[in-house]
C-alpha cells in the first residue's frame, strides 16, 4: 500500500500556515538542503515519534556522527562536541510494514532490542535488504524517503571518516551538522532561488513583527526556517516571542535552545532569553521536554547538595525556646548554604563546561542566593514581631 502524502494547507487570508497533519519535513544541513516525505500510513508509531523530536527542535545542532559508504548515514543522537543528547521514550518496531531498505529510504536507528528506536535516523545509501524484516527478524523500521536533496546525503557519504571522541571509526571530518528540522509547508516566492526568497522572507517577518501581527510572523518564520535561512540570536529571540503569541510552546522551547546554544551571553538578551526559558523548563535536568545537551550537569548539580531549607516559625504564637531553636536552624542553614555557593562557584569555573551549562549554574547560584535572602528576611520579620509581644 503506497504512503500517503499530506500537506500544510496555507491560509493566505491570515498570512499564517493551519497547523494540518504535515507528513514531508525540510532538513536543513551544513551540506545542504533535503526534503524528507514520511511515511504516516506505513510507520504511524515511527512518523509520530519523528514530527515530535522535530516539533521540540530537538535536531537542531545535532550531527551526522555514523557514515559507511555504501550503506548508511546515520544521525540525530548526537551534538557537534560528539555528547548524547538525551532522547525520549522509544517506540514499537513497524519493519513489517511494506517498505524495505532501498537506497534513499529513512529508517529508525535501534540497539539489538527492535522496540529500542528513539531520535536516530539513517538514511540508505544503496538498498540493503540485510536490513529488512524476515519471517524469523525483526528489520529496521522504514518510515520515509528523501523525495529532494539526495546529493546531499551522496555529498556526506563521501568524506573521510575515522576515529573521534568516542567513537572507534565511521565519524566523517569534518562533522555535518543539522541546523533545523520543520515541517513543510506550501512555499511563497517558490519561483525564486532559495537566496532570494530568504531575503524577502525575512523582510515579511520584521514587517509582521514590527506591525504587532504575531500570528503572520510566526508563519513567515516557518517559510524562513523551510528555506533554510540563517536562525541568528535577534531572530531566535523573536520567534520565541511570536511562538509564545500564538500558544505553541514547544517552538517557543525549541527557539530559546537554540539561541542558548549560537548566542554568546554578552548578547543583549541573553539573560532575558535565559530566564524566559527556565520559566518555560524549571528544571533542564530532570525534565524530559528539554533538549539542551547537559551532559555532565547532573552529576556537577547533585555533586554541589543544597541545603534544606529550613521552616521559620510563626512568632505570633512560638515560645522562646521555639524562636532560639529557630535561629540556630536558620544559622546552619546559612552557613551550609555558603559552602554550597562555593561549591557551585569552583564548578562555574570550570573550563570543561559549555557556554548554555555555565549560563544554567549561573542561574542556579543566583537562586541559592535568593533563598538565603528570603529565609533572613522572613525570620527577622518574625523576631521584630515576637520583640513586639514581650
Amino acid at each position: 500500500m503506497p504512503a500517503t502524502r499530506t500537506r500544510i494547507v496555507l491560509i493566505l487570508a491570515l498570512g499564517w500556515v493551519a497547523p494540518a497533519a504535515a507528513t514531508d519535513v525540510v532538513l536543513c544541513t551544513d551540506a545542504g538542503r533535503m526534503v524528507i516525505e514520511l511515511f504516516d500510513d506505513d510507520a504511524p508509531a515511527h512518523v509520530a515519534n519523528f514530527l515530535d523530536y522535530t516539533d521540540r527542535g530537538f535536531y537542531a545542532g545535532t550531527v551526522f556522527h555514523r557514515v559507511i559508504e555504501g550503506f548508511v548515514v546515520q544521525g540525530g543522537g548526537f551534538d557537534d562536541e560528539l555528547r548524547a543528547k538525551r532522547p525520549g521514550g522509544t517506540v514499537p518496531n513497524e519493519s513489517r510494514n511494506g517498505q524495505d531498505n532501498d537506497r534513499g529510504t529513512v529508517a529508525g536507528a535501534r540497539t539489538t532490542d527492535p522496540d529500542s528506536a528513539s531520535s536516530q535516523f539513517f538514511v540508505n545509501l544503496t538498498d540493503n535488504p540485510a536490513l529488512d524484516a524476515t519471517r524469523r527478524e525483526p528489520g529496521y523500521t522504514v518510515f520515509g524517503r528523501v523525495a529532494e536533496g539526495m546529493e546531499v546525503i551522496d555529498e556526506i557519504s563521501a568524506l573521510p571518516t575515522g576515529p573521534q571522541g568516542g567513537f572507534s571509526g565511521d565519524v566523517p571530518d569534518p562533522l555535518i551538522a543539522i541546523d533545523s528540522v520543520s515541517r513543510l509547508v506550501e512555499a511563497f516566492y517558490g519561483e525564486l532561488s532559495y537566496p532570494e526568497r530568504r531575503v524577502l522572507l525575512r523582510e515579511q517577518i520584521d514587517t509582521a513583527f514590527a506591525a504587532g501581527d504575531f500570528p503572520a510572523t510566526f508563519g513567515w518564520l516557518r517559510q524562513f526556517r523551510n528555506a533554510c535561512g540563517t536562525m541568528d540570536a535577534d531572530l531566535l529571540i523573536i520567534e520565541s516571542q511570536v511562538a509564545l503569541e500564538v500558544d505553541n510552546e514547544n517552538a517557543a522551547v525549541a527557539a530559546l535552545e537554540q539561541y542558548l546554544r549560537v548566542a554568546g551571553d554578552d548578547h543583549p538578551g541573553f539573560a532575558a532569553a535565559l530566564d524566559t526559558y527556565l520559566e518555560l523548563v524549571p528544571e533542564p535536568v530532570a525534565n524530559e521536554s528539554t533538549q539542551i545537551t547537559f551532559t555532565s550537569l547532573s552529576d556537577l548539580v547533585n555533586h554541589c547538595v543544597p541545603p534544606e531549607v529550613p521552616s521559620i516559625v510563626d512568632a505570633r504564637s512560638a515560645t522562646m525556646e521555639e524562636m532560639v531553636g529557630n535561629q540556630t536552624a536558620v544559622r546552619s542553614f546559612m552557613s551550609a548554604s555558603e559552602e554550597h555557593l562555593e561549591c557551585l562557584a569552583e564548578v562555574i569555573d570550570s573550563p570543561d563546561l559549555a557556554r548554555e551549562e555555565r549560563a544554567y549554574l549561573t542561574t542556579v547560584h543566583n537562586r541559592v542566593v535568593d533563598s538565603m535572602e528570603a529565609v533572613a528576611g522572613d525570620f527577622n520579620d518574625q523576631v521584630r514581631l515576637f520583640r513586639d509581644r514581650q
